[in-house]
């Protein structure tokens, strides 16, 4: 693949060709607006993931359920880092950091393919995502994975542009890793080999003897993958097992409706964190490339599709997919909305412009709102479990539910928060406890969000709700609803 073939046809979006100075203004802007990552970072309370993320460490490694350890070293020293005692700032602050650089690295990792310009808008896009910065403010593992996917991509495409095997094949290896940091990330392998191949299929390259040598190169990665497959073959069963264990549907078939609905939350989840309107402008990117035979929209958009069809199958499968799964291949989508732009920018200028700036503002509006309104659409068990504290007797019973946050809030001495003391579970595996210490005289607070009843046993729901109704008297509520979702915690108390 030479940089001629490499590189979109027709003009950028300012009407110069390499835009470099243009490219690093974009860039410059959407690195100091990614600073908002860090913004407000510690104020939202955990939820029930990022209390694990930290009790893991402790807990999950030692005892083998946990098969990609290394992000929970990395949150763990930098905890360390900043004094020893964890709090919602410093389990944070590493993705954080990995969430401002992927925007850096988004530029970095699609130069080769696009041109300096077009990776510039697919950085800005990532940077005034709600979706990016809300991940970037979890103390989770996704960004880690992201960024170091991008990485990975980046020197596998250059690899393939100058037809260096070598380079071709660190980069594969290093964007394959990122499962070592969360394993939904090693999806990738499948795409960033089908996706080169069919994009060279369609559109073709240089010359013939180019495009030989990119397909000799292509069959060799092939070879390769297929060797750290092997070498991986026995971690990925593991890690998929546990998984299933722990979230998959044991006979995944024998309900159409349930196989159906497991993929339409794959794609509900994924359309509404990505936003309707960038997977609408990067559909278009991937319809344009692939009637121009656009080798850079073609090879973006093969794979995310790639890896949007290997997500569905795991749904299909049996697994509960929701949108951090596909997380990795968000950079990816970018790219394929700024791709659209510039198809725009070859005949109307003017428009392109305007489809850049509405998206552009779309997002930074979605983003301002997570700061306000939505309130980093975190539940607010922190104020919660501290409202239940400074108002329970010494005899009082505490029910909640995400009862690891709880523990971490009221007795943040301990490391083991999978075995709460201070917090009963109020869960659909514990349904029946309401009904069990209400038999003993001692006073019941309850901590619930009303929309984990979703997921009960219909009945066991009905029950502790008419519970909660008749017996309990409601005592405080942190309203927060965002749009389809209810994340307001309510207290009940029982006396």
């Amino acid at each position: 693949m030479s940089r001629a073939a490499a590189l979109p046809s027709g003009r950028a979006w300012d009407l110069d060709p390499e835009g470099n100075s243009g490219a690093r203004r974009i860039v410059l802007v959407a690195l100091a607006l990614g600073l908002l990552r860090f913004w407000r970072l510690g104020e939202w309370s955990l939820w029930i993931d990022e209390a694990l993320t930290w009790t893991d460490y402790f807990v999950g490694i030692e005892g083998g359920e946990i098969k990609n350890p290394l992000g929970y070293y990395w949150i763990h020293a930098t905890v360390e880092l900043c004094g020893g005692v964890p709090s919602e700032f410093s389990l944070r602050l590493l993705p954080a950091v990995a969430g401002w650089a992927s925007i850096a690295a988004t530029a970095w990792a699609f130069r080769p393919l696009v041109g300096a310009r077009t990776a510039a808008w697919a950085a800005l896009f990532v940077a005034l995502s709600s979706w990016q910065v809300y991940w970037s403010q979890n103390a989770r593992f996704y960004t880690l994975a992201e960024f170091t996917s991008l990485v990975g991509a980046g020197i596998f495409l250059r690899g393939l542009s100058g037809r260096r095997m070598l380079l071709a094949w660190c980069g594969l290896a290093l964007s394959v890793g990122a499962g070592a940091f969360h394993p939904s990330a090693a999806l990738v392998l499948v795409p960033l080999l089908v996706a080169p191949w069919i994009a060279l299929g369609r559109a073709g390259g240089a010359d013939e003897a180019a495009q030989a040598a990119e397909r000799r190169l292509l069959r060799r990665s092939a070879l390769v993958a297929l060797g750290v497959a092997l070498a991986g073959a026995a971690w990925a069963h593991e890690t998929l097992a546990n998984y299933f264990r722990q979230k998959g549907d044991a006979n995944p078939f024998d309900d159409l409706g349930q196989v159906a609905g497991r993929v339409a939350h794959l794609a509900k989840t994924t359309g509404f964190y990505m936003t309707p309107l960038l997977g609408a402008a990067a559909l278009v990117g991937f319809v344009l490339a692939w009637r121009r035979r656009s080798h850079a929209g073609i090879l973006a958009g093969v794979f995310v599709a790639c890896g949007l069809a290997l997500a569905g199958a795991l749904a299909i499968a049996g697994a509960r997919m929701t949108a951090q799964y596909v997380f990795v291949f968000f950079p990816w989508v970018a790219l394929l909305a700024a791709l659209a732009g510039e198809s725009l920018a070859v005949r109307t200028p003017a428009v392109a412009r305007g489809f850049a700036f509405v998206l552009a503002t779309s997002a930074l509006v979605t983003t301002g709102l997570y700061f306000t309104v939505r309130r980093g659409e975190r539940p607010a068990w922190r104020e919660a479990y501290h409202y239940v504290w400074n108002q329970k007797g010494e005899d009082d019973l505490v029910l909640g539910m995400e009862a690891s946050v709880g523990e971490f809030y009221l007795a943040p001495w301990r490391t083991n928060l999978r075995q709460p003391e201070q917090v009963q579970w109020l869960d659909r595996w514990r349904a029946r406890l309401p009904e069990h210490w209400a038999r003993t005289s001692r006073r019941m607070w309850l901590i619930v969000n009303p929309e984990q009843f979703l997921d009960w046993n219909p009945a066991d729901a009905a029950d502790v709700q008419r519970f909660l109704r008749e017996e309990c008297r409601l005592m405080k509520v942190w309203p927060l609803y965002v749009e389809s979702r209810d994340l307001s915690v309510w207290v009940y108390v029982r006396d």
